[in-house]
């Protein structure tokens, strides 16, 4: 008996759960273990904080990390499932619409993404909205690499949906999708890393006034009242909700003075 497309999500949910698991703790780990060897002259250089994470704040952004793994990875069985019942526009066959057709879905994957993200995020800092969803990730005000994915369920459900919903208009590849989450998970775990890792040289030109920063994500962590966007800076300052003192800042960040290993000042250039 052919199984149905319920079945069919089922039984690949622990394989599904796995590669979520592994893209999230991989990159988290990465990121983690490369700040942990970095001298500690050039992370208070780079740092972005005010405040120091707070005890045991790593283990909660883990565990809240490992239950959205889990509605991602249901939400990706389903996928599966209905795709398999062709309820979804998800194609393998690359020749169908072309090579040049995966790099535009991606772009406008991404761009989708982005719009979601932001309308959403902005939506559940209303009030009433922030306490039954939002209030888990904003526990963590001097972020980790590790809250990347530190959401209360009803979170993680309104950011795993997009996928599925964009599924339903947008036909996917794949390998598309492999590379989305693969971006998506690594320019997360940037924004909660709390020292900006990008060279200065890039954080002063395009990459700082069209992409978000770590500073951008992490002023937003620090007061909550701005810069909700995830990958592009353009909704914020469309929107009016762009930090008045994130431009500022950012130039201090590419321009001011780094400490030395002694632990004296010395000017640096963009670098």
């Amino acid at each position: 008996m052919t199984p149905t497309p319920f079945e069919l999500a089922l039984n690949a949910w622990p394989t599904i759960w796995l590669g979520d698991w592994l893209r999230y703790l991989i990159p988290t780990a990465l990121a983690s273990a490369v700040i942990g060897w970095l001298p500690a002259w050039w992370r208070q250089a780079r740092s972005v904080q005010a405040h120091r994470p707070g005890p045991g704040q790593r283990w909660r952004e883990f565990r809240n990390s490992m239950v959205t793994v889990l509605i991602f990875s249901a939400n990706g069985a389903l996928i599966y499932g209905a795709a398999q019942a062709g309820r979804l526009c998800l194609y393998t066959d690359i020749t169908r619409f072309g090579p040049l057709y995966l790099l535009v879905s991606f772009v406008a994957l991404v761009l989708a993404h982005d719009t979601w993200f932001y309308w959403t995020h902005r939506w559940m800092h209303h009030p009433v909205v922030f306490r039954l969803l939002h209030r888990t990730h904003h526990r963590s005000v001097a972020p980790t690499p590790w809250a990347a994915y530190s959401f209360a369920p009803a979170e993680a459900v309104v950011q795993a949906v997009f996928l599925t919903l964009t599924l339903l208009v947008l036909p996917l590849h794949p390998l598309v999708i492999f590379v989305f989450l693969l971006h998506m998970i690594v320019r997360n775990v940037l924004g909660h890393a709390g020292i900006e890792m990008m060279p200065r040289r890039w954080l002063a030109g395009r990459w700082g006034r069209w992409l978000t920063t770590t500073l951008h994500h992490d002023m937003h962590h620090a007061g909550g009242r701005y810069n909700y966007g995830l990958y592009f800076t353009c909704w914020d300052r469309l929107g009016g909700t762009e930090h008045p003192d994130y431009r500022r800042r950012l130039r201090m960040l590419t321009g001011a003075s780094a400490t030395k290993r002694d632990g004296s000042i010395c000017p640096t250039s963009a670098r």
